[in-house]
C-alpha cells in the first residue's frame, strides 16, 4: 500500500479471461494467437471492485441533503425515509431502478459489486431486497456479492429488542435457508447498534455461515473497529473515528479497511485516517 507499481508503454496478455502476463511492451509474446487491442494513451487495470454499495433502494434523500446544506447535522434519519419508499416499491420496480445504477457502474469499469440490503428493516422487505439482488445477478454482466444488512437502523414499527430478536431469530435463518447472502453487516455506531448488539447479530450470522463485516465508527468512536477485529470481520467500513487500539485490532485480525471519503465529505465529518491505517499494516 505504501508503493505503487506503474509500467509505462506496457502490455497485458489475457488468456481465457485471466491475466496471463504483463510487462514492458518489448517483452510481449510475438506469437499471441488472440486479438490485439491498442490501448495507447489509456490506463489498463483489472475490473474495479466496489466493496460497499446500497444498490437496491427506492425514493430520494434530497430533503436530507438540503437540511445538511443548511447546517443541520447528520443523524441517519434519511435511512428511515428511504426504507419507507423501498418497502412500498415492488420487486420489479427495484430491479429496474437498480439496473440503471449497475449500467452506470459498468461504464465506469466496475465489474464486481458488493450489494447490501438494509432499506427494508422488516423481514419481508429485507428478503425482497436480497431476492432483487439475486435476480440482478442473473441479468447483468457484473458479479454481485450480496450482504444482509438488516441491522442498518431501528425501524419505528418495532421496539429495539423486538427488532434485534427478529434479526437473529427470523431474518438470518431465512436469509441463509434461501442462500440470499454471503455476508452479514451491522451499522455499529452512536445512535445505532451498540457493540454488544452488533456482536450478538454478527455471531448469529457466523453460526449460520454468514461472514461478518461492519459499518464501523463512522459518526463517533464506539469501539466498532475493535469489535471487527474481535469477530474476525472481513472488512470494517467508514472508520472516520477509529481509535488507535481499533486500528491495531484490525491489523492483527487481517480485516480490510473500506474507506468512503465521499460519505465523510457529504456529512461534513473528518476524513478517515488512511495513512495511519496503512502504516499500521491494515
Amino acid at each position: 500500500m505504501s508503493a505503487l507499481l506503474r509500467i509505462r508503454d506496457a502490455y497485458v496478455e489475457i488468456r481465457e479471461g485471466k491475466i496471463a502476463a504483463m510487462g514492458p511492451t518489448g517483452k510481449a509474446s510475438r506469437d499471441f494467437p488472440g486479438e490485439v487491442l491498442d490501448a495507447g494513451g489509456r490506463v489498463v487495470t483489472p475490473g474495479l471492485v466496489d466493496p460497499h454499495t446500497h444498490l437496491v433502494f427506492a425514493g430520494s434523500r434530497v430533503e436530507e441533503y438540503l437540511r445538511r446544506a443548511r447546517g443541520e447535522r447528520y443523524t441517519g434519519g434519511g435511512i428511515l425515509v428511504t426504507a419507507e419508499a423501498t418497502r412500498k416499491a415492488s420487486e420489479e420496480e427495484l430491479v429496474e431502478l437498480s439496473l440503471s445504477r449497475l449500467r452506470k457502474m459498468l461504464r465506469c469499469g466496475v465489474t464486481t459489486v458488493e450489494a447490501k440490503s438494509g432499506y427494508g428493516l422488516a423481514p419481508e422487505a429485507e428478503l425482497k431486497i436480497l431476492r432483487t439482488i439475486k435476480r440482478l445477478g442473473e441479468i447483468v454482466p457484473q458479479r454481485l456479492v450480496p450482504t444482509f444488512l438488516g441491522a442498518h437502523a431501528f425501524p419505528p414499527d418495532y421496539g429495539r429488542e423486538e427488532y434485534i430478536e427478529l434479526i437473529v431469530g427470523e431474518m438470518i435463518p431465512r436469509v441463509t435457508r434461501e442462500g440470499l447472502a454471503r455476508f452479514c453487516d451491522v451499522f455499529c455506531d452512536k445512535g445505532f447498534y451498540t457493540v454488544d448488539e452488533a456482536r450478538r447479530i454478527l455471531e448469529e450470522g457466523k453460526y449460520h455461515g454468514l461472514v461478518p463485516k461492519l459499518h464501523a465508527d463512522e459518526l463517533a468512536c464506539v469501539g466498532a473497529a475493535e469489535l471487527a477485529g474481535e469477530v474476525g470481520a472481513v472488512s470494517a467500513d467508514h472508520l472516520l473515528h477509529a481509535s488507535d487500539p481499533g486500528i491495531k485490532a484490525l491489523a492483527e485480525a487481517g480485516t480490510v479497511a473500506v474507506l468512503l471519503p465521499g460519505t465523510a465529505f457529504v456529512i461534513d465529518e473528518p476524513y478517515p485516517p488512511a495513512r495511519k491505517l496503512v502504516e499500521a499494516g491494515v
